[in-house]
């Protein structure tokens, strides 16, 4: 199947005297299955209980195993990205591909793209993002957040995980930073979808002083406010990323939604395993289609 040759072959370059660990869950099992019996090299299917939240580690034998792979491929119902086996699977030279949630529909339409292009316009983005010092996002209504993005690397998820330890999400499709930890500053009206929700029935808005979600209006019950509040660091203001991904849609699926051309999202809670100083149980993306993006004065999202 295309999907499966793109990850295996295209993102991940997985050789055929290479060790694959396709790691997953029951509710994910079928998929992981499809890609496992499609790999040509000494690959291995482990299939684990479900985690509670995103963020949250997997099982020890599980996190060995990652660590002993030379390539991993995570399909599972919860996100590894952020975790500390994920990270120490990466410092141990194995390439590692996160793939939460995802569904056959956004395997075919997100991961089945033109790679030349989709790199092209995350590593520019990612360095522009590099270059800037302030970012200021306007969303809804005319609401505006101010970051302070000085120091701070932006990187490119652009689907080239063929280097060792390198990392990822697929469908890939977007450039993200972490903004400096008490700098956030103002109000976020969110009209996409947050994790682990998915698609919003009505606008979002968040107020935020130094750093942190100090209140929030908008559609009531929302787990992603529950785990927000719940987590220590978990209201905190930790991740700026900007979408690329031509094939992606907003589906309700955080994984795919955050990619999709012309959205931008801002995570909340963990940015330790990618440059920034705030260590929480969870990372929680929220997705923005309306918005004006501006680095340093220049408009740079939507193209």
């Amino acid at each position: 199947m295309a999907w499966t040759r793109r990850v295996l072959e295209d993102c991940l370059g997985v050789g055929r005297d290479e060790r694959l660990l396709v790691l997953t869950d029951p509710g994910m099992e079928g998929l992981a299955r499809e890609l496992f019996e499609a790999a040509r090299c000494d690959s291995s299917l482990m299939v684990v209980e479900p985690r509670e939240r995103h963020g949250e580690e997997p099982p020890e034998p599980a996190a060995a195993a990652m660590r002993a792979a030379d390539a991993v491929v995570a399909l599972t119902s919860w996100s590894i990205s952020h975790t500390r086996a994920r990270e120490r699977a990466c410092r141990a030279g194995a390439r590692v591909a996160s793939m939460p949630g995802a569904t056959r529909e956004t395997l075919e339409r997100a991961v089945d793209v033109d790679y030349g292009d989709l790199r092209r316009r995350a590593r520019e983005l990612a360095e522009r993002l590099t270059e800037a010092e302030e970012a200021v996002l306007i969303t809804g209504d005319g609401a505006r957040l101010r970051l302070d993005l000085s120091g701070r690397e932006g990187i490119p998820d652009d689907g080239d995980l063929r280097e060792p330890g390198s990392f990822g999400n697929l469908p890939a499709g977007e450039a993200f930073i972490a903004p400096v930890e008490g700098s956030a500053e103002g109000e976020l009206v969110i009209d996409g979808s947050v994790a682990p929700d998915g698609r919003l029935d009505g606008p979002l808005r968040l107020r935020i002083r130094e750093g942190r979600i100090v209140d929030a209006d908008g559609p009531g019950d929302l787990e992603f406010l529950r785990l927000v509040r719940e987590a220590e660091g978990g209201d905190v203001v930790c991740e700026l990323g900007v979408g690329v991904n031509p094939g992606a849609k907003l589906c309700g699926n955080p994984l795919e939604d955050e990619k999709a051309l012309g959205t931008v999202h801002v995570g909340f809670g963990d940015n330790s395993t990618f440059g920034g100083e705030n260590a929480s149980e969870v990372h929680l993306d929220a997705v923005i289609v309306r918005h004006r993006l501006y680095l340093d004065g220049e408009r740079v999202s939507p193209p």
